[in-house]
């Protein structure tokens, strides 16, 4: 998972790690997020993804055609403009959609 574009999901690890069962990598996955190694992403209507812990605070792009994930640096700030009178924002998640390079060529 160390330079992966983005959050990885079960299958795309399996194919990263060659000849080890499903079933291994979950309980790798499952282990490491439990060590605090990894962290769950959970993208809308997707399967459960994770990444490394400890990244700075970044968000993250969804391609629809290849439905690859890739991490978007950073953050746009100032989102409490968008918070409700009265309301205390602790926490934010951007997800933004498209067509990543390789599928809008």
């Amino acid at each position: 998972m160390l330079g992966a574009a983005g959050p990885l999901c079960a299958a795309e690890l399996k194919e990263l790690l060659g000849d080890i069962g499903i079933a291994t990598v979950y309980r790798l996955l499952n282990e490491g997020v439990a060590n605090g190694k990894f962290l769950e992403v959970e993208l809308p209507g997707a399967t459960k993804r994770f990444e490394v812990a400890g990244k700075p605070h970044h968000h993250h792009f969804e391609c629809q055609t290849c439905h690859r994930v890739y991490d978007i640096p950073g953050c746009p700030g100032r989102l409490e403009r968008f918070v409700p009178e009265g309301f205390e924002l602790e926490h934010h998640e951007l997800i933004l959609s498209g067509r990543c390079a390789d599928c809008t060529n």
